[in-house]
């Protein structure tokens, strides 16, 4: 997979049936994307999925970042757009606009227009940004006053990549009463929406001892100061390096703690309110079974 997200890593993509989906699954993909055919939520976890391509926006999915095709017509693509306007898609927007424009084998820019009283500064400040992730992808600002304007700057093979509807001036432009200017590109458009890093996508495996297993063995075989303990899959502790030192033969057990971890479909921001507890060691991640999945090592990324 190509399309990086902010941190600058790699993401599996999955798509679900729709009109356009697998075709635009692939140009995003690195390698071939794997279909969803059940509940979207559980196979975006077990693929480790960054990025889902689906047939319409669903409000209440957030699990990881979505792209939807609109009237998607891969082969009349003479130029990728992404607009920008500064909200929380629209990095993503960009990533995805280079990506499609490298597999197409055509132009890709980001643009970001400016309306009556805006700050045309701002908005190149902006780009500017953005573009510190893509040097390579060029960019304009656009002073237009409505969709009509704003309309004429395109190329009829124009394939627009947008960020969700918000509030920005930008977005209502696009996605409220000029809603039409999507329909005006021959190409099509892609919206997308962005989602927080989740730590499906990042742990690795877990690392554990089991609450039987002496104490001297243990620390023989762990370098750990923090270490899961997990009994038949399931997390039930969590055993300090300290505490081992002093146990001897006993079993670790004797000397484990409450279990600590974080779940597997849980945000990277709130895995590292246990980095006090576990420093560089993995914080266990668990499913909603407790079941023992994976280990989480900070920083990641």
């Amino acid at each position: 997979m190509n399309l990086t997200s902010p941190k600058g890593d790699n993401s599996t993509v999955v798509w679900t049936r729709g009109k356009g989906c697998a075709e635009l699954a692939d140009l995003l993909a690195d390698g071939t994307p794997d279909r969803v055919s059940g509940d979207p939520a559980e196979e975006c976890i077990s693929h480790r999925a960054g990025l889902l391509v689906a047939r319409r926006l669903s409000g209440s999915f957030d699990l990881v970042s979505v792209a939807v095709p609109v009237d998607f017509q891969p082969d009349n693509v003479t130029r990728v757009v992404a607009t920008v306007a500064g909200g929380p898609h629209s990095l993503l927007a960009a990533q995805t606009a280079a990506q499609l424009g490298s597999s197409l084998d055509v132009p890709s820019e980001m643009v970001s227009a400016s309306g009556p009283d805006h700050d045309i500064a701002s908005a190149r400040g902006i780009l500017d940004e953005i573009g510190t992730r893509l040097p390579g992808m060029g960019s304009r600002v656009i002073e237009v006053d409505g969709i009509s304007e704003l309309v004429e700057t395109l190329d009829e093979g124009a394939l627009l990549v947008l960020g969700a509807p918000g509030g920005s001036w930008l977005q209502r432009l696009m996605l409220g009463p000029g809603a039409r200017l999507r329909r005006t590109a021959q190409a099509g458009a892609v919206i997308v929406r962005s989602a927080p890093d989740r730590v499906f996508r990042f742990m690795g495996e877990p690392v554990y001892v089991a609450p039987l297993r002496q104490a001297d063995d243990t620390l023989r075989f762990h370098a750990e100061n923090t270490l899961a303990v997990a009994d038949e899959g399931r997390l039930i502790g969590l055993v300090r390096r300290q505490r081992l030192m002093g146990a001897g033969g006993d079993p670790v057990e004797s000397v484990m703690e409450g279990a600590v971890s974080v779940r597997v479909d849980e945000t990277i921001s709130e895995a590292w309110e246990l980095e006090p507890t576990f420093g560089e060691d993995p914080i266990p991640v668990t499913d909603h079974e407790e079941h023992l999945v994976g280990g989480l090592s900070l920083p990641v990324g």
